[in-house]
Parts: C-alpha cells; sequence; structure tokens
C-alpha cells in the first residue's frame, strides 16, 4: 500500500474500538503516526500507534492530548 500519509500525525478520538479503532488502524497502514485517545484502553494498536486515556470531551484532557502528540511527533 503508497504510504500517502506517510509523516502526518493524527489524533484518534474513542480509537479504541470500533469505528475508531478501524479509522486508526487505515491512518496507520498508509504511514501517518496516530495517537489513540479514549477512556478505555485498546485491546491492540496499530504499529507506529500510541495510546493516551484521557476523556475527550473535557478541554483540558484535548488539550493534553494535543501537548503529547506533538511531544511525540512534533506537531500536530
Amino acid at each position: 500500500m503508497e504510504q500517502s500519509l506517510a509523516g502526518k500525525v493524527a489524533i484518534v478520538t474513542g480509537g479504541s474500538r470500533g469505528i475508531g479503532a478501524a479509522t486508526a488502524a487505515r491512518l496507520a497502514s498508509e504511514g501517518a503516526h496516530v495517537l489513540v485517545v479514549d477512556r478505555v484502553e485498546p485491546e491492540a494498536l496499530p504499529d507506529g500507534a500510541a495510546f493516551l486515556r484521557i476523556d475527550a470531551t473535557q478541554a483540558e484532557d484535548s488539550r493534553a492530548a494535543v501537548a503529547e502528540a506533538v511531544s511525540r511527533w512534533g506537531r500536530l
């Protein structure tokens, strides 16, 4: 598969299960760095992805997710 998102950085909220997990996997398979954020820990993460337990409905937690992505990969 072509790495059309190589070098891009994404945050996927609700990424532990279902559509969110599928989205995170697809982004990672296309080369993106992916920060999965959710209130529950995922059973598995795509290669190269990271996880942060947050409640995305809380502004402070959402800011923490952005800070984590920037800390890991230099940008969002």
